[in-house]
């Protein structure tokens, strides 16, 4: 292959979130691949290819419909940073991340410099601190410490350690838990990835509040199977917020074939109730204001993608796929067990079993949405890769307009 020729590929992408103290999106880890039989790079020529690859994957698509206004942390290959052309992306948009198995010669740190010069920002990931990599510390503007690699006994004293060498804000990875996101924040981390704002502090014998209930009366009565379009616009018309976000959504779906909606009942009864049902549902479940806006973000990105995966799997009733990705965020949301938050819905046993017991199709499809949130997809088929893709960038459009 002549790497001077124009390569186009299939871009395919994972993306975890990076948060503030304040469980605010600041940014997100993008993971990108290339191909539909593998998930690498097939060139005559690793490291030049690979860097080819990367550049054609960054102009391959829109950044805002991955990351909307966040910023976006991309690992790159060695090769990147021994090139001295200016990046196709821009330096506001992209940060840099150098992996940990990059040696820091004088080629690279002069890449670097060259990038820094040029206004972009540098991240380390993965950071273990040895003297070899100071210059590396010198040029970051943040450090990644995998957390689970450090007893968090001495978490303050690697902390320290790094910040006597530089000013780099410290990103803490793999926080899995409320009290390893605390011991972190004390340490002196001011940025935050990994799953602890998705798991709820479970507190035995805690009451639902008055709104938690409502809430919870108002997903039982939408997951009713019974329900009918004049019955769920008793519902919604309760609501002056959630009519005005349910009209906001149709309108966003609208295509130019359609007639202009007259009143909220006319945009139900044109898209049809199974799917003003899952709009319903995830416009309520928007309604708890002390949940970090990213839960809602990945419910819905979940609740998409299984939906267009159900109908590309020709598999029966999607509709139902879309609510079991939804409300599988339902104990993040209620601060509660799943167990106990679905216990509350009329649910079918089949959405039950997936989501509690990840059993059937959508336990299935569960699973592998889950593993693009943790950026470990490496064995997933291409083919969802490109639905996964398309819910972020469905998402990332009604939070615009919502």
């Amino acid at each position: 292959m002549n790497l001077h020729e124009p390569s186009f590929v299939d871009v395919f992408v994972g993306r975890q979130p990076i948060l503030n103290p304040q469980n605010q999106v600041y940014g997100y880890e993008l993971l990108f691949r290339n191909g539909y039989e593998h998930n690498y790079a097939e060139f005559e020529s690793d490291d030049q290819a690979t860097a080819a690859v990367l550049h054609n994957a960054l102009m391959g698509f829109n950044l805002d419909e991955l990351v909307g206004k966040a910023k976006a942390f991309v690992n790159f290959p060695e090769s990147f940073f021994k090139l001295r052309t200016p990046p196709f992306f821009d330096c506001n948009a992209i940060v840099c991340e150098v992996l940990e198995t990059i040696e820091p010669t004088d080629e690279v740190i002069g890449g670097l410099k060259y990038l820094k010069d040029l206004g972009y920002q540098i991240a380390l990931d993965d950071f273990v601190f040895k003297e070899k990599f100071i210059p590396f510390l010198r040029l970051a503007d943040y450090i990644k410490v995998d957390i689970s690699t450090v007893k968090p006994e001495n978490l303050g004293l690697v902390f320290e350690r790094i910040k006597k060498v530089t000013s780099a804000q410290l990103l803490a990875e793999r926080v899995e838990t409320k009290d390893e996101f605390s011991i972190c924040l004390d340490a002196g981390c001011v940025l935050f990835q990994g799953a602890y704002f998705a798991k709820p502090q479970i507190v035995s014998g805690k009451k639902l509040s008055v709104n938690q209930l409502n809430l919870l009366e108002l997903l039982a009565k939408i997951s009713d199977e019974s329900v009918s379009i004049d019955g769920l616009l008793a519902i919604v018309e309760k609501d002056m917020g959630l009519s005005h976000k349910l009209l906001k959504v149709a309108t966003y779906y609208r295509t130019l074939g359609m007639p202009k909606f007259n009143s909220l009942k006319e945009a139900m009864m044109l898209f049809g109730l199974k799917r003003v049902q899952s709009w319903v549902s995830m416009i309520a479940m928007d309604t708890q204001s002390d949940v970090a806006d990213e839960v809602f973000n990945m419910a819905r990105i979940r609740a998409l993608f299984l939906r267009h995966a159900a109908q590309q799997d020709g598999l029966n009733r999607p509709d139902s796929f879309y609510l079991s990705g939804l409300f599988s965020m339902l104990d993040v949301v209620l601060g509660c067990s799943l167990e106990e938050a679905l216990a509350k819905l009329p649910l079918s046993d089949e959405m039950l079993d997936g989501m509690l017991y990840q059993r059937g199709d959508v336990g299935r499809l569960l699973m592998v949405v889950k593993s693009f949130e943790a950026k470990d997809d490496a064995e997933i088929s291409p083919h969802y890769r490109h639905l996964y893709l398309q819910a972020v960038r469905d998402v990332n459009a009604i939070d615009q307009i919502a």
